[in-house]
This record gives structure tokens, sequence and C-alpha cells, in this order.
């Protein structure tokens, strides 16, 4: 693969830095596509599954936080180790190519795994782990291979194929499911390895928007470590806010991405096909605005889409609970779609600026191990509220969860003073000033 800094024919080109490429970013957002395809059948599914074991909603939700708990620990480690790691395929492949297959094989042994509660959880914690140790190397090649400045759109690129994923896990793999679960995750892990080769191909082995200058620290669990230490000092308050707001409205969307199926079936009298598959129109949603979403993002700032975003999803959450039309709530998803976009598609942009160039890695991997704690507690926060108000304290405790976010984002912006992406302009800029060749190396 040909370095950006001479590749001819791309889009953002300029005299004096790396030429920068549309079409890469879509390449490379074929990774994410795999991501959202496997997690989105993996939590509309496996609630399901456990349906066979256990009558709590609330155990239920639990089993679906507590087997992500081993990704939780890679996640750091994974990440500040990606940054660190020099290879001849760069920093990011060699995780990409070791873990991604193994998560193919495991998502595709999950329904032959349902003989027994242990042979069950033990698949899903293998298929998590090498997931996380996927995810976050997939995602950081696109700050990797984007400006600062372009990352808001770029990442409502990266967010339209994942859109897409979770389109295609609704509005196919959710009807596969009623014919034999098998063939759902059969054709999961197919996907899964096509994404690979797509991934394989588009992404440049030393990509120019990363440091490649060699470390003195090859320890990845020593740098995390030290990583998390700095991140919890007092100047570093307005991230640390950041982070938890993010952890805290993806307790509502996880929540409702794994419950909502029995509340389908129970609530509104569906299948549980058609049940997952009223969530498309969320997905489409989402898969519609993604790119609106970046532009609004580069417009406006990444934290004011993003509280706009989560000034909506509550109003929205209220309004859902007393309709009893699956048409009625495809509506309202419609509209929570363009909300989540608003909010999804700035924030792992938001953490990366922050990452400058030596540590985008680690940063990517501290927005994952903050959003996947919520995703861990929003099942189980969601199903105790199920237990305790009926079905649709579902609704309730997710309106909850994306206020709080957006308290917790507001606190946190002001905090931090100044916008991330300036920051990271202006770390860029004296890293040119310092040594203007290092970003061509």
């Amino acid at each position: 693969m040909a370095d950006p800094a001479v590749r001819s024919g791309a889009e953002g080109d300029s005299a004096d830095g790396p030429r920068f490429s549309y079409r890469q970013i879509w390449l490379i957002g074929f990774g994410f596509l795999g991501v959202q395809l496997a997690f989105t059948t993996y939590n509309a599914f496996l609630p399901l599954m456990y349906r066979e074991f256990f009558d709590s909603r609330a155990a239920i939700g639990l089993l679906m936080g507590t087997d992500n708990l081993i990704g939780l620990l890679l996640i750091p480690v994974i990440g500040a180790w990606s940054d660190r790691v020099n290879s001849r395929l760069g920093r990011r492949l060699p995780f990409v190519a070791v873990a991604l297959p193994i998560a193919a094989l495991t998502f595709f042994t999950i329904p032959f795994a349902t003989v027994a509660l242990w042979t069950l959880i033990l698949t899903e914690i293998a298929f998590t782990a090498s997931m996380h140790a996927y995810r976050g190397p997939v995602i950081s090649l696109m700050p990797d291979h984007t400006p600062p400045e372009r990352r808001s759109t770029a990442n409502g690129i990266v967010n339209l194929m994942g859109g897409l994923g979770t389109l295609l896990s609704f509005g196919v793999l959710a009807l596969l499911y009623d014919i034999d679960p098998r063939l759902t995750f059969g054709v999961g892990a197919v996907v899964l390895l096509l994404t690979l080769v797509i991934v394989w191909h588009a992404a440049d082995r030393h990509p120019p928007y990363i440091d490649h200058s060699e470390v003195a620290s090859k320890n990845p669990i020593q740098d995390a470590v030290e990583g998390v230490r700095v991140l919890l000092q007092r100047p570093n308050r307005g991230q640390l806010l950041i982070l938890a707001a993010m952890l805290t409205y993806f307790i509502g969307y996880a929540g409702l991405d794994a419950m909502f199926p029995i509340y389908g079936v129970e609530t509104l009298g569906l299948t549980e096909g058609r049940a997952a598959f009223i969530l498309t129109t969320f997905a489409g949603s989402f898969l519609a605005f993604a790119l609106l979403a970046g532009l609004i993002g580069t417009k406006a700032g990444k934290v004011p889409a993003m509280l706009l975003g989560l000034a909506l999803l509550p109003v929205l959450f209220l309004a859902a609970i007393p309709v009893r039309s699956p048409v009625v709530i495809g509506v309202i998803f419609v509209a929570g779609g363009f909300g989540w976009a608003l909010v999804n598609v700035q924030a792992m942009p938001l953490i990366a600026d922050l990452g400058g160039r030596d540590r985008v890695g680690f940063y990517v991997g501290l927005y994952y191990i903050f959003t996947m704690t919520g995703q861990m507690v929003g099942p189980f926060v969601l199903g105790s509220a199920m237990d305790l108000l009926g079905n649709e304290g579902m609704f309730v405790a997710g309106a909850a969860a994306f206020a709080g976010g957006l308290a917790l984002l507001q606190a946190g912006s002001r905090r931090l003073g100044k916008d991330p992406e300036e920051l990271a302009r202006e770390a860029r800029l004296a890293e040119v000033d310092e040594a203007p060749h290092d970003r061509l190396r």
C-alpha cells in the first residue's frame, strides 16, 4: 500500500501536508460495519437465548454485561500496546489480523453452544475478548488516516458504515433467526471475514497522522496504568467527566438494544425476529443521518452537536412509554436514530483529538473502556427497571441515563476550557514546527 503522502488522486490534497482520501475512509469503515453487525446481533439474540435458562430480566441483563469484563481489561492494554508496536504492518493491523478470525469463529459457534449454560457463557467470553482485541485498533485506523479538523465528517462515514452493519443485522440476520439461528450467526461470521479482507487492503501500513517513531517503553500494561493515573489527576478532570458522560449515556443505548426484543415480544406482541426487526427503524435512521451529523459536528463543533442529541433522546424515550403500536414506536425510533447520530458520530473523534499523534490508540481504548462499561451495566440497569416498574421501566431508565450523560458532558466541556479539536490542532502545529519531516516518516 502506497504511503498517503504520495497517493495520487486523493481528496483533500494540500501542498504542505500528507494527502487525505475519503475513499480510503469508506473502505476502512468496513471494519466498523463488521463490529456493529456482530455486536448488534449478539445483543439482540443472546437475551432470547438466555430466557431458556433464566426467568429474571435482571439476571439476563447481568449476564449480558459480565461477559464483557475480560474485554474491559483488554481494551486499555491493547490500545496502549497498539501505540507502541512498530512492525512492518504498522501499529494496528497486527491486532486486526490475529483477533478478527478468532472472533468470526466464536461468533459462528454461539448457536451451537446453547446446549448448556456453561458452554454458552464460555463461547461468549471468547467472542467478546477477541472482538475487543480487534475493535480498538480497527477504529483507531480512522484518526490515524485523518487530520483532526476532518474527523467528525470522517467518523460520520465510519458510523454510516457501522449503521449499515446494524441495519444488516436487524434487517437480514434477524429475519434469518426465525428460520434457523445457525443461519444468522453463520452468515454474520462470513461477513466478518470479508471485512477483514477489505480493511487489510485499504489501510496504510504507516498512515500519516500518527507518530511512527520508536518509543522507549515496550510494556503495554505499564503504559496503560500510567495513562489512567495521569487521567485521574486534577488537571485532566474535564477529560474524565467527558468519558463519564459517554459511559452514562451508553447505559441507555445498550439497555434499549439488549432489552427491547423482550419488550417487543411481551408488551407489543411481536415474534422474536420481528421484535428485533423493529429496531431497524432506529438503525436505519442512524444510517441515514450519520453523514449529516458529521457535517453538523464539523460546522457547529463536536460538543454542541452531542448536547443537542442528548437533549432530544430523553424526551423521545418518555414519549414512548404509553405507546403500544409498533408503527408509532418505529416513528419514535426514527427520531431517536437522528439524536443518536448527533451524539455518537462526534464521540470517538472528540476523544481521539485528546490523544494527539502518539496516544490515539490509548485514548480510543479509554473511549471503549468507558462506553463498554456503560454497555455492560446498561442491560442490567434497564432490566432491573423492567422488573421493578414493569416493562415500561426500560424507557424511564433509558431517559434518565441520557439526561445524566447530558449533564456530565456539559460539566466536562466547561472544565476542559478549550475545544479538544483546537487542542489537537495546536499540538499538531507544534510538532510540525519542531520536526517538519516527522509526519512523512
